[in-house]
């Protein structure tokens, strides 16, 4: 109620000067008034009935007593609620989203995880779908971008230790590569002799028992040691040389590979040990390093006999012809006890042969073969201008010194040529008298020579 209105008329209808001159009417007219405004006051009063007083305390935020905010209906229908739940957003709550709803920037965003733990939860499996390729990365600065893992990758050996370098290397195993625990020995040495006058890597071959060693860690590591001069004498402190160049092969898990350049290393005899996982072969054959090979000679009982076809030149343990559809067999040089103990015979080929305009050289081979199941090992026609190869391989070669081995179930056929070693490995051999078969088919011109070398027995 306002009551200095109130006053004003009650002072505008009963002055002072008209003190004895009040009538009805003005009386009324104030009374009148009056009432008008204590119902103007009541409506006022009903209006705001339940409502809150003003107030000049501020507070930060709800609290245990302040804890309560009032929210409309479109009807003006009054409910009260938690303060707390007001301004919910990813930052204070557990929603759920809509489709189409969705998040868009529109400029950069840091979320500070401030050191708490950040989850990315519930993400869909996609290992075997081969469309996602990328992977989530971080500069420095922590923005993300996506990436194809490649700098990734590369930069892993330079932050890896040697142990967990080995770790990742044994990772990569095949599942069917399981090298071998045991200590290394060896028992045979292919080559036992080694000519040291030839200028490029020769390979020897290691026949024995758990020489499957891990080859790509520092586990495994092989060491020869000249342990004798060439004349026998033995030194008084071994020479040792470290093997770089050195091959395991799944399939023949008892035999090891490796390559020396010997024109640098001096004559004598030589020693090979394999270390695996702290464990070395307690002793060794032993390797002759020297000009030229020593065999047990083949010279007087070479005896070769024509088969078919025409003649050849034969001078003891040498063969040669230009002759079509030539077929020699020497005697059986090697019989079933050897073949059984193990040997190694050799031979050299000097192949003259090829093309004559239209007319091609054809089928022809030098080697050792079965005196009664005819299994051949050495070299034969490849391709019509002469060139020979390995059974089973497509290795060119002309002028070579073949070695053909056999010991423990694995046959062993080498080749030397072109500045190389090649190697061929055979899991069966029959045991059968071994004879040196020498054939030369029709076409072509020149000749092909042969000269058997001789024979080692392994054991």
């Amino acid at each position: 109620m306002d009551t200095t209105n109130i006053k004003n008329k009650i002072n505008l209808n009963i002055k002072d000067n008209q003190a004895r001159e009040i009538t009805a009417e003005k009386v009324r007219e104030v009374l009148y008034y009056i009432v008008d405004e204590f119902n103007d006051n009541f409506v006022d009063e009903k209006g705001i009935d339940g409502k809150l007083d003003k107030t000049t305390e501020t507070v930060s935020g709800p609290d245990t007593v302040f804890k309560y905010a009032y929210i409309l209906d479109q009807d003006n229908n009054v409910r009260r609620m938690f303060a707390g739940d007001l301004g919910k957003n990813v930052a204070n709550s557990a929603l759920t989203s809509i489709a189409g709803a969705g998040l868009t920037l529109g400029a950069n965003w840091t979320i500070n995880t401030a050191g708490f733990y950040y989850y990315l939860k519930n993400l869909p499996d996609k290992s075997t779908d081969s469309t996602f390729v990328r992977m989530r990365v971080q500069d420095s600065t922590g923005q993300e971008a996506w990436s194809n893992g490649k700098n990734i990758v590369l930069r892993f050996p330079s932050l890896a230790t040697d142990a967990e370098k080995t770790t990742f290397r044994n990772g990569l195993k095949l599942s069917t590569e399981n090298f071998s625990t045991g200590t290394p020995r060896i028992d045979v040495l292919l080559l036992p002799f080694i000519d040291n006058t030839k200028n490029f890597i020769q390979y020897t071959t290691l026949v024995g028992v758990n020489l499957f060693v891990d080859n790509i860690t520092p586990n495994a590591y092989i060491k020869i040691k000249r342990i004798k001069d060439i004349n026998g004498t033995i030194l008084p402190a071994p020479e040792t040389y470290d093997v770089d160049n050195f091959t395991v092969l799944q399939n023949f898990p008892n035999n090891l590979n490796f390559g020396i350049n010997w024109k640098t290393k001096p004559e004598g005899y030589y020693q090979v040990f394999v270390t695996h996982n702290n464990m070395t072969n307690a002793s060794s054959p032993e390797l002759i390093v020297k000009e030229g090979l020593t065999y047990s000679q083949f010279t007087g009982i070479a005896n070769w006999q024509k088969a078919s076809g025409g003649d050849s030149s034969v001078n003891d343990t040498a063969i040669s012809s230009g002759s079509q559809n030539t077929l020699y067999y020497s005697d059986n040089l090697i019989n079933t006890a050897e073949v059984n103990a193990g040997f190694m015979a050799s031979f050299s080929l000097n192949n003259q042969l090829t093309n004559y305009g239209a007319n091609f050289v054809n089928f022809w081979r030098c080697g050792l073969i079965g005196n009664g199941d005819s299994v051949f090992y050495g070299v034969q026609y490849y391709d019509g201008g002469g060139i020979g190869m390995l059974p089973g391989t497509t290795l060119a070669i002309r002028n070579d010194t073949f070695h053909i081995a056999y010991y423990n179930g694995v046959v062993y056929v080498i080749a030397e040529g072109n500045g190389k070693t090649y190697q061929q490995f055979n899991s069966t051999y029959n045991l059968y008298p071994k004879r040196f078969v020498f054939q030369l088919g029709g076409g072509g011109q020149g000749s092909i020579s042969m000269q058997v070398l001789g024979k080692i027995l392994l054991s």
